[in-house]
C-alpha cells in the first residue's frame, strides 16, 4: 500500500532522473576540471581587494620602517671611547638599534595601512586611477596621523601628506 520511502543513493545514480544528480544539487554544469588545474583559493580575486591591498602597505612599509630604522640609527653620531674594547664600543654604539628599527617599522606600517587602504577605497569609488585619488589618500593619511596632535597639526598633515603624494605620482607617470 505504501510505496518505498526515497533511497538518494539510487536516485543519484540513476540517469532517468537529472534532478537529484550531483551536477543539479551543486549547479555543476561545467565539467570538471583536471586535478592539477584546481585551485582551493582564487589568489587574483583575494588580492584585489582593499583589505589584501592595505595589508601588503603594512608588510611593506614596516619592512621599509625597519631598514630605515637601522640606517638612521647607524648614522646616529658615535661616543668613541678609547679606553674600552672595539667589542664594548660597538655593543654602546648600538644599545638602541632594536628599538629604533621597531619604532620605525610600526610607524611606516601604520602609514601604510591607512595609505594603501584609503586610496584602494577611493580608486573603487571614484571607479579611476589618478593623481586627485593619491592626494586624497595623502590627506586623509595625513590628517589621521596627525589626529592627537590637534587640528592644526592635521591641517598641516593633510596638506603636506597631499602634496607628497601628488608629487610622487607625477614623478612615477601616472
Amino acid at each position: 500500500m505504501w510505496s518505498e520511502s526515497f533511497n538518494a543513493a539510487q536516485h543519484a545514480v540513476d540517469p532517468l532522473n537529472p534532478f537529484v544528480s550531483e551536477r543539479y544539487r551543486f549547479l555543476n554544469y561545467k565539467p570538471p576540471l583536471p586535478p592539477e588545474m584546481q585551485q582551493s583559493l582564487d589568489v587574483e580575486r583575494i588580492m584585489s581587494g582593499c583589505t589584501a591591498h592595505a595589508a601588503l602597505g603594512g608588510i611593506g612599509g614596516s619592512v621599509m620602517g625597519l631598514l630605515m630604522g637601522g640606517f638612521f640609527h647607524a648614522m646616529q653620531p658615535m661616543n668613541v671611547d678609547t679606553s674600552l674594547s672595539t667589542w664594548q664600543q660597538l655593543r654602546l654604539s648600538y644599545k638602541g638599534f632594536g628599538t629604533a628599527c621597531t619604532r620605525m617599522s610600526r610607524n611606516f606600517a601604520k602609514v601604510g595601512v591607512v595609505y594603501a587602504g584609503v586610496e584602494c577605497f577611493l580608486e573603487r569609488e571614484r571607479a579611476t586611477k589618478d593623481i586627485p585619488n593619491a592626494m586624497y589618500a595623502g590627506c586623509a593619511t595625513g590628517g589621521v596621523l596627525a589626529f592627537q596632535a590637534g587640528p592644526q597639526a592635521m591641517a598641516l598633515g593633510c596638506a603636506g601628506f597631499a602634496a607628497f603624494s601628488m608629487v610622487i605620482e607625477l614623478v612615477m607617470g601616472h
